[in-house]
């Protein structure tokens, strides 16, 4: 039995619209494939060296309305993915509109000194041979920050080189300049220094009690309290216009580990105006080795009055001091 296709009229108008619109050419101007253009360039990168996702980290202190900054040193490599046939010389810059982090204030150039500001890859290999080196730069880029008051954004940004393409997401490198109010050393020490005769000063409680036994010269004779009445609050009186340089709390042999562990360090001229110098929190080796704490200022402080406040114990047992002293 032979089929009979029977095909109707409006059937027929459909194939022939199908058909043409399988044999139009396309638009000129348009692709025959929307695919993206690719580079077959060995593509240019940046590689931090702790592996943080190309980030570093700069500290500045306001030390008294003076900006300065920390040694820190930011270091990262440049990487190539596939060698090249001769040596490439990249270098990076700041890039100011590149920057985009929430929170933090974006410096202008100037804020950082690029300390290798060009590096060299080898012929034959995929790393630089030195990594770049960033520092933080004094000037009136950072000094935004003590306007700000907050923390501070740099980004670095890989240069075109001949030869290879930059890879479209490792091509930069970000900084935050971490900004911070305190005008006290890291890590202190009294090296240097003259002590303040015992007549020079006298020390109170936060009842005004006279706590003689912390400046009578003698180790043996402790002041204590026990921890759970902490934290505490000493008021330190020095001669008049005194500039003050450092003063420790000094351990007494017997208790060396029921010492101060942190604290706040206040200063004033007439006691109605006090002035933060900073906070500090001493490391657990200095307490285990029996070491005084000492807090020494990035710049000498004139006083009459300093204020001792939210001192913390290392034990939780008792708080333990045997000598208060103080430098010039």
């Amino acid at each position: 039995m032979k089929s009979i296709l029977k095909i109707t009229l409006p059937a027929l108008v459909g194939l022939a619209t199908l058909f043409t619109a399988c044999q139009s050419e396309p638009e000129v101007g348009t692709k025959l494939y929307n695919k993206g253009e690719t580079s077959n360039l060995p593509k240019l990168y940046i590689h931090d060296l702790g592996n943080q996702g190309n980030k570093g980290a700069l500290e500045v202190v306001n030390a008294n309305g003076e900006l300065i900054a920390k040694k820190d040193t930011v270091k990262f490599y440049v990487r190539l993915s596939s060698p090249l046939d001769h040596d490439l010389e990249v270098s990076v810059a700041e890039n100011p509109s590149a920057t985009k982090q929430a929170g933090a204030t974006a410096l202008e150039k100037g804020a950082v000194n690029i300390l290798t500001p060009t590096v060299t890859i080898a012929k034959g290999a995929t790393v630089s041979a030195e990594p770049i080196k960033v520092v933080a730069q004094l000037g009136n880029a950072l000094d935004t920050l003590m306007s700000t008051r907050t923390n501070g954004a740099v980004t670095l940004t890989l240069n075109p080189a001949q030869g290879v393409d930059v890879a479209s997401n490792y091509g930069n490198m970000n900084i935050t300049v971490n900004y911070k109010e305190s005008n006290i050393v890291d890590n202190g020490n009294t090296d240097g220094l003259t002590a303040m005769d015992l007549g020079d000063y006298l020390v109170y409680d936060d009842q005004n009690n006279k706590l003689e036994k912390l400046y009578d010269g003698n180790l043996s004779t402790v002041w204590f309290k026990p921890s759970n009445e902490g934290p505490f609050t000493f008021v330190i009186t020095v001669s008049e216009n005194t500039k003050v340089t450092a003063l420790s709390l000094v351990p007494s042999a017997r208790y060396v580990n029921w010492v101060a562990k942190s604290m706040t360090v206040e200063t004033s001229e007439d006691w109605n105006t006090w002035t933060n110098q900073g906070e500090i929190t001493r490391t657990d080796n200095s307490i285990s080795n029996g070491e005084p704490f000492v807090v020494r200022f990035t710049k000498p402080v004139k006083c009459n009055y300093i204020r001792l406040s939210n001192v913390r114990s290392a034990s939780s047992r008792y708080l333990v001091i045997g000598e208060m002293k103080f430098y010039k």
